[in-house]
């Protein structure tokens, strides 16, 4: 588990995360003992996560639903609202025995936190998802996935999943500090999944298309074969076998051998060109070695957790008070964003200002920094130091039509050290409009 207790250390979330190769699971005789026995994997703080080449079984419904692995930020106490789950990559792994696969939630629902974000599961095999992993007085639901409160980019891709519960994945409401529940950048392809009552149900509002429209606005769904769905159901570009169909297409069920036949109308369907559902060779490869190379770090920081310390330490501001009157009580301005994924950007920025933000870097290298901003006017220019030293030069923001028309600009060739980095973001000259312009985020990758 990652989070699930407020650090002390502010603005502080777990990073850099490899969970590979290992056998995670619990005894089943625990299931008629009186332990509190609740998931197999948890993310309440956490990014930059690999989970990669394991396999996860055995959990079911007790203290908790039964779902075998969350990403659910927790400010758990109240004092961490900087709490979030992003940039997290779940691949070639197997789940099986198991109430439920995924809960994905977007957002704290009881305390302030950072939205959920860049979630990727791809190229798992999931199996015995049942209802049979229930107890008494505590029916499992069976999903795959349950995905709620808004979450951005999830990308579900590569999948084969043979799960009994009543609907594979679910997708609701759920709370969000903007109201906004819909999932921006949902991505489902390529996957072999069970319509069983329903594939993908959209709660309150409908199964397949109607739940997809509602929740997943302009998302990509395609090369999917949903075994026992109605084709008028869903998005056109997926494939509709019945059950005995789907269930056929491999080897042998019984064995747990989901590998396609030869016969199969999934083998080389998918948008790459490979089969849909699991590619084996990719899976088996990472349960049996260790990849060469680990992937390069990327992270993202909301301009809004600049450091603590106040006036000269997390920040300069040069006039009195927060215009925005959101989010932090110092000086710096700071207003709810109407960007893609909501929360809070800086605002009424002048030259002469500037905000520290305290990272780690796994690895040196060199690296792109993106910044998403905005501008009513030709805006002004800016600079980025790291440990007190100017690495990018004057940047300009363009004229994006608004004050919350976004774009996102990049600075490529940025090198960084390992460990511990100061980044500092100096405001240099105002643009047309008397000021510099507004800032929701930058991303190092």
């Amino acid at each position: 588990m990652f989070g699930g207790a407020d650090p002390s250390i502010p603005n502080l979330v777990a990073t850099g995360i490899t969970i590979r190769r290992n056998y995670i699971t619990k005894p089943t005789s625990w299931i008629m003992q009186s332990w509190t026995v609740k998931n197999l994997v948890e993310f309440k703080n956490a990014q930059n996560v690999v989970v990669e080449g394991n396999v996860i079984e055995n959990s079911w419904v007790a203290a908790q639903q039964g779902y075998a692995v969350l990403f659910t930020p927790r400010n758990q106490e109240g004092t961490a609202p900087w709490t979030i789950v992003r940039n997290v990559v779940f691949r070639n792994n197997i789940m099986r025995h198991v109430a439920g696969g995924f809960s994905i939630s977007g957002y704290d629902d009881g305390r302030p936190s950072q939205q959920t974000s860049d979630i990727t599961i791809s190229n798992n095999l999931f199996y015995d998802v049942s209802t049979a992993w229930s107890i008494p007085n505590g029916a499992a639901a069976a999903r795959f996935a349950i995905i709620g409160g808004g979450p951005r980019n999830v990308t579900i891709d590569h999948n084969t999943v043979d799960n009994n519960g009543s609907a594979t994945i679910l997708i609701y409401g759920g709370y969000t500090p903007t109201s906004t529940v819909q999932i921006y950048g949902f991505q489902l392809t390529n996957n072999l999944l069970r319509d069983n009552a329903y594939g993908v149900f959209g709660d309150a509002v409908g199964e397949g298309s109607a739940g997809l429209r509602f929740y997943t606005p302009n998302a990509i769904v395609a090369r999917n074969a949903f075994g026992g769905a109605a084709a008028t159901q869903y998005p056109t570009g997926n494939d509709f076998p019945t059950m005995a169909q789907w269930q056929a297409d491999f080897v042998n069920i019984g064995a747990a051998n989901y590998r396609l036949v030869a016969t199969s109308l999934s083998k080389n369907a998918s948008t790459d060109a490979k089969d849909v559902g699991v590619d084996f060779t990719a899976l088996d490869a990472a349960l049996n070695a260790t990849p060469a190379s680990t992937p390069a770090p990327r992270f993202t920081v909301q301009f809004e957790n600049y450091d603590t310390g106040g006036e000269g330490v997390g920040y300069h501001d040069t006039t009195p008070g927060n215009k925005g009157g959101l989010y932090r009580s110092d000086n710096v301005d700071i207003a709810a964003a109407n960007d893609t994924g909501g929360g809070y950007y800086l605002g009424w920025v002048r030259a002469g200002e500037w905000v520290n933000y305290t990272i780690s870097a796994a690895t040196a290298g060199t690296f792109t920094i993106d910044l998403r901003v905005a501008s009513n006017g030709a805006g002004g220019t800016f600079h980025i130091e790291v440990n007190g030293v100017d690495k990018t030069g004057p940047l300009t923001i363009p004229n994006t039509g608004g004050w919350q028309a976004w774009t996102t600009i990049s600075k490529r060739g940025v090198a960084l050290g390992a460990g511990r980095q100061v980044i500092r973001v100096v405001m240099d000259t105002n643009g047309a409009t008397g000021g510099v312009g507004n800032f929701n985020w930058f991303a190092v990758r």
